[in-house]
């Protein structure tokens, strides 16, 4: 779609999603998607809409984008969207992506988010019916494909999709890296980075670096005081399993309550687990994450602020990997 147009769309989606004529309408979708996927609670889908509105529905934003990113694509391809959904409506970086850069969009949604997936499409539609952008069980006919999900599925994504151009992303997690200078306020924004959405997101913070003398306790006073994640049975449930995993297994651990935390040189943790690393000095600390580099989204602490994980810029592409440059130079 041309840039005018599309710009129009996101100030329409901006208005038709704050507007109270359409609350009625968005509850039902949120309730839908509530009662499909358990780990969807009614703050976390909030949540989540509210940081699409605030990063995705900006036209300042993405006039912004366009300077930066000034090319169309040449040719009108298909574009078939295999979508995550460990996080409500985490596929509409994608989709938009996709529009912006003039390309038809079809979509293939995961089980664990359809009705937000759909709220959204639903919006869209109504500000122009012809937008090119659809629903597909199957993606066949396909001029190329981006597809997210499990480290198993991306190899099968890879093979299945070889002849023709594709962006596969695998798992991925995030690390902080903590030098003993934080401040309590470094340590409520850490706090968001590992709690947020229960910790399912490739963005929230699994691990922590450490020096090798680091006093936790400071640190684990502001953690303890996260106890809304309990009141969700499933993370309760998550947290009690490996609370006894690591006692019968007599595994080395500190129980705050709310979180295990325990040693570990892996570095994505289960929901519910807080790895710890600790390094020696710069130049091993260097080394550890540039041997997990494939596996890293966001280093808090390093390029990212203490409490932003969770807040990405319309640029900050996921696995580093810029989608719209990838899609506009398709051929």
């Amino acid at each position: 779609m041309p840039q005018a147009q599309f710009l129009e769309l996101i100030k329409f989606l901006d208005q038709y999603f704050s507007s109270e004529s359409n609350k009625e309408k968005i509850e039902l979708f949120i309730d839908k998607a509530i009662n499909e996927n358990p780990w969807f609670t009614d703050s976390l889908v909030k949540n989540s809409m509210s940081a699409i509105g605030q990063q995705f529905f900006s036209v300042p934003v993405w006039q912004d984008f366009f300077v930066t990113h000034p090319e169309k694509a040449k040719s009108k391809l298909q574009i078939g969207l295999i979508l995550a959904g460990n996080l409500p409506a985490i596929g509409m970086h994608d989709v938009l992506m996709v529009l912006a850069s003039g390309q038809q969009a079809n979509l293939k949604l995961s089980s664990q988010d359809k009705p937000l997936m759909q709220m959204y499409v639903t919006a869209i539609k109504e500000f122009d019916p012809s937008i090119p952008i659809a629903f597909i069980e199957r993606l066949q006919g396909m001029d190329a494909v981006i597809a997210t999900g499990s480290d198993f599925s991306s190899g099968y994504f890879s093979q299945y999709f070889s002849n023709i151009p594709h962006i596969i992303r695998k798992n991925r997690s995030s690390l902080a890296v903590l030098r003993g200078t934080e401040s309590v306020k470094e340590f409520q924004g850490l706090a968001k980075d590992i709690f947020t959405y229960y910790g399912l997101g490739c963005r929230n913070v699994s691990t922590l670096a450490i020096p090798k003398d680091y006093d936790l306790i400071p640190l684990f006073d502001v953690l303890s005081m996260e106890e809304w994640v309990l009141n969700h049975s499933k993370y309760a449930n998550n947290l009690q399993y490996y609370r006894t995993l690591h006692l019968l297994n007599q595994i080395p651990h500190f129980d705050l309550g709310n979180i295990i935390v325990t040693e570990n040189e892996e570095l994505v943790s289960p929901v519910g687990v807080l790895y710890i690393h600790r390094y020696e000095n710069e130049s091993s600390l260097q080394k550890w994450i540039s041997e997990r580099e494939e596996k890293i989204q966001c280093k808090v602490g390093i390029n990212v602020d203490f409490g932003q994980s969770q807040q990405p810029a319309l640029d900050d592409f996921a696995d580093g990997i810029n989608t719209y440059d990838f899609l506009v130079n398709l051929v």
